[in-house]
């Protein structure tokens, strides 16, 4: 007779089957010391059973060619054998008396008969009959629960068949395995108790070898067993079983939804990761494109928050759409390169790093001020995005006023300037932020330009600000002191002309990384750009709806970019969703996110995942989920997995696990690291980019060539103002 096979062993490794040293054998069945309706302990879950187990098999050095196995059949017995079982029992004991369970039988034995007393005991003590109890109760003498034992009406019982096995290259190795074994069962013993019996001939031995291959069920002697005394060994480890060697189930964790979109490389889904669909397969699940607005990613660092935002920005530039990835450390951009240095992507891609660079070095170049393709409509709209993201990035608040005030003034009167230039088609003679110093502290060039202004402009310089405090001066133009002190900065803002233009990156589907990695002003270059990125959305309204494509944005290292942004993440996630603009942030504590960002990103989000976390932070991850995943799941995640709950069909789904798939797994059909020169000579090309050296020299006259363009001044004139003056 087979049966079902519970098999609980330490598998040999490599090294058993490369050893050529004799193995020795120790072999052992357990059985019921007593009559089996005596019954084991019923062994609770604290301490965990399993806890000693996994604990000596965990001592087997399965490289040395050490094996411990423990193997428990299991067969049903039916309820008909149990009841014959029971009445066998009954029929054995010589002092029935007239109890059951402890209560008085209502009819005699002899008068009512065994079945009729037997059914007066299990139905509270009424006969069928109706007759009732008269007299004193008789003293007690064999009950009959002592006679049918732990075989009570309505319990689970099964046939077992315990077998123990272990192996080791000496023989007291093996014995000493043995006895840890049994050990381990040795904490089962109550009223009764299991002995070893050990095979000896060469008979007994094969019978056990074939019984322990093969499931063959012939226990040496009849052994039931009831749940109780079973649970402890058939259950899964709990959280109390410590043991190193122990595979974790990881915590429960809701199934992904059987219509999940299963991504084979579609433009219109965005891939999640790995995910185990309900037949049981894995296959790399999906979200849909119109489903995917804004995403929230949280979780440890180095942990793949990263790595899954870079698969989905790759999917969607190789789909088609414009994208546009915030990268603080340069890495996801070093990992990029390969998988988007294809024909149909690299017209498409622009990047912009501020690391250190040389001289020869090409870089690209951002002018905030610049007028070109702008109306005087703009203005406003430039004047705003600059003045609020130097303010954010130097946490003015509204402590600083008069700050705020002067900024917002000079940045006006020079776009104006710039207006006029690109007007006069003379683009390169644009103001650039370190012309916000040289309007403020240098007297004689402003009033040299001041001329060339609209009068409402000018009267602000004119009669209002000579008489604020000169110490408002130095609070404005800080920031510009600090951008000053790196060449990659000077390179970057220091150019008249623009070769970044977010607003035709987003209508025109452009591919843009942005690893602001090195410079000494992170915070500022970052509020700049957040802050574009917020005014280029809004601006996308002069554009019929149908006409928008659909623009998607990452930004990495959140909390960074939140400290700086001063809630413009939170109006990204609020107001750009009507103008096509989709955005992803990725933190590590979401607590750290500023009220405003964190509750505007939950509010809309359309995405929601974590990997492993820290309690706190994960409890409050699981309070979006209404507690289908506790936070202890979400703490003990291993590396690169996920819960994640997406929208779906317009429909909030239950949380579920995805293994996160590297970039070169999932793409490795688009790797092409040779064609990485050809994509540096495209972005070249793509973003007007010129030597930093070039861009530096330019950067030391360009106050004089903006003298020169808007007084008129001859060629070569030096630009000297009090020229102009007299």
């Amino acid at each position: 007779m087979n049966a079902p096979t519970v098999d609980l062993a330490k598998p040999a490794g490599d090294g058993a089957c490369r050893s050529k040293r004799p193995v020795y054998v120790e072999r052992a069945e357990l059985v019921l010391a007593l009559p089996d309706h005596q019954p084991l302990a019923a062994l609770g879950l604290t301490p965990d059973p399993l806890q000693q187990l996994a604990t000596a098999l965990a001592s087997v050095r399965t490289e040395d060619g050490e094996r411990a196995d423990v193997v428990l059949d299991l067969v049903p017995v039916t309820q008909r054998r149990l009841a014959r079982r029971r009445r066998r029992l009954l029929a054995r004991s010589k002092h029935r008396g007239p109890t059951a369970y402890g209560e008085k039988l209502t009819g005699g034995l002899r008068g009512a008969g065994l079945l009729e007393s037997f059914t007066a005991a299990w139905s509270g003590g009424t006969s069928s009959s109706g007759s009732t109890s008269r007299g004193a109760r008789l003293p007690r003498m064999t009950d009959i629960r002592d006679a049918v034992g732990k075989f009570e009406p309505g319990t689970a019982v099964f046939q077992i068949q315990l077998l123990l096995r272990t192996q080791a290259a000496h023989p007291q190795l093996a014995l000493e395995r043995m006895h840890r074994l049994l050990a381990v069962f040795a904490a089962t013993s109550g009223e009764n108790y299991l002995r070893a019996y050990r095979p000896r001939t060469r008979r007994a031995i094969a019978a056990f070898d074939r019984r322990f291959d093969t499931g063959e069920f012939a226990p040496k002697r009849r052994q039931w067993t009831t749940v109780p005394e079973l649970a402890g060994f058939l259950k899964p480890p709990t959280a109390r079983c410590s043991a190193p060697g122990v595979v974790r189930s990881g915590g429960l964790v809701p199934p992904a939804p059987a219509t999940l979109p299963i991504y084979t490389g579609q433009a219109d889904l965005v891939p999640l990761g790995a995910v185990v669909y309900p037949d049981g397969v894995e296959r790399i699940g999906a979200a849909k494109v119109k489903d995917l607005l804004f995403g929230l990613s949280l979780g440890k660092a180095g942990h793949g928050k990263t790595e899954q935002a870079l698969v989905q920005c790759i999917a969607l530039a190789h789909a088609g759409f414009g994208t546009w990835f915030l990268d603080p450390h340069g890495e996801a951009w070093a990992r990029a390169k390969p998988y988007l240095a294809h024909p149909h992507i690299t017209e498409r891609l622009w990047e912009i790093n501020l690391a250190k660079v040389a001289p020869e070095q090409m870089v690209v170049s951002w002018n905030p001020l610049s007028m070109e393709n702008r109306a005087m409509a703009d203005v406003q709209d430039v004047v705003r995005s600059v003045v609020e993201g130097i303010a954010a990035a130097q946490d003015w608040g509204d402590h600083a006023p008069r700050a705020r005030t002067i900024l917002a003034r000079t940045a006006q009167a020079l776009a104006l300037l710039n207006l006029q230039a690109v007007t006069a088609s003379k683009p390169a003679a644009q103001c650039t932020l370190f012309q916000i110093r040289t309007w403020l502290v240098d007297e004689e060039w402003r009033w040299a330009l001041l001329p060339t202004l609209p009068q409402r402009a000018r009267d602000y310089w004119e009669k209002t600000f000579p008489t604020l405090a000169k110490d408002s001066v130095p609070t404005v133009t800080y920031a510009i002191d600090r951008i000053d002190t790196s060449q990659s900065l000077q390179a970057f803002f220091g150019s008249p002309r623009s070769g970044y233009d977010i607003r035709s990156a987003m209508d025109e589907s452009k591919v843009v990384f942005l690893c602001p990695s090195g410079s000494e002003s992170d915070a500022l270059v970052s509020c700049l750009l957040i802050h574009d990125l917020h005014r280029a959305g809004l601006s996308r309204q002069d554009t019929p709806r149908e006409e928008r494509r659909t623009f998607w944005a990452w930004g990495d290292e959140l909390t960074a970019l939140d400290s700086s942004s001063k809630g413009f993440l939170a109006a990204i996630a609020e107001q750009l969703r009507k103008y096509e603009v989709r955005f992803t942030g990725m933190t590590q504590m979401a607590l750290r996110l500023s009220a405003i960002t964190r509750q505007a990103l939950l509010q809309n989000q359309s995405l929601l995942s974590t990997c492993a976390a820290d309690y706190d932070e994960a409890a409050f991850v699981t309070r979006r989920w209404n507690g289908h995943v506790t936070p202890e799941t979400v703490t003990e995640l291993a590396k690169y997995h996920y819960v994640m709950s997406i929208s779906l069909d317009g429909a909030r789904t239950t949380p579920f696990r995805v293994r996160g798939l590297p970039v070169e797994e999932i793409f490795a059909h688009y790797d092409n690291p040779d064609g990485i020169p050809d994509l540096d000579a495209a972005i070249d090309a793509n973003m007007r980019r010129r030597p930093a050296g070039d861009i530096l020299t330019d950067l030391e006259h360009l106050d004089t060539e903006i003298l020169v363009h808007h007084l008129h001044l001859p060629a070569g004139h030096n630009g000297d103002p009090t020229t102009t003056l007299d």
